[in-house]
């Protein structure tokens, strides 16, 4: 399914809920919001397997500002499917968790940045020479890092955002290129 259909749809569905264009005086309270990701991801393994690859996904996040500074935020993302040389795929996602921090530069587009932690599941199955076929599935949980920005007309925004993060899982480092709406309940 494209990007396209996933996010045309569900941004007309929002500006119907969105009840003007007037800009809300704070944007605390509950928030919801979907996203298209590109991701650029570097793999190497214990063999000295290496390669780079990228993908486009989507993720949906939510979260709770307590004030106009500080928040909290949950999400899920898909981390894309890769493929590399012997034969080599990974398929991997994430749940995320991390704390908000946001500046108002005006009363429609602030800055913000989080820390958090990110819940990666991944998948690789590779064909070894003297084994044959092999599969791994691995957990871990990874530090990341985000910085981005937004800006809303009224009680719906866009947003822009680059986050990382660099896993143990089969040694995958992600940099993460996201754009979306969001739609703030508060405010």
């Amino acid at each position: 399914m494209s990007m396209a259909k996933i996010l045309l749809p569900a941004a007309f569905s929002l500006a119907l809920l969105a009840p003007g264009i007037a800009a809300a005086d704070e944007h605390k309270g509950f928030y919801a919001g979907i996203s298209a990701n590109w991701l650029d991801a570097d793999f190497k393994d214990v063999n000295d397997l290496s390669f780079s690859d990228s993908d486009t996904t989507w993720g949906i996040r939510g979260g709770y500002m307590f004030n106009k500074w500080f928040g909290v935020e949950a999400g899920y993302i898909d981390l894309g499917d890769y493929t590399g040389g012997s034969g080599v795929t990974i398929d991997a996602n994430t749940w995320q968790l991390a704390a908000v921090g946001n500046w108002d530069v005006t009363k429609q587009f602030g800055l913000y940045g989080k820390v958090g932690a990110f819940f990666v599941n991944s998948k690789s199955d590779q064909v070894l020479s003297i084994i044959g076929p092999v599969r791994d599935d691995q957990d871990d949980t990874e530090a990341y890092l985000a910085i981005g920005a937004d800006y809303y007309f009224g009680k719906l925004g866009v947003f822009g955002e680059f986050s990382w993060v660099d896993t143990s899982v089969n040694d995958l480092r992600i940099d993460i290129l996201t754009v979306g709406l969001k739609y703030n309940f508060g405010g």
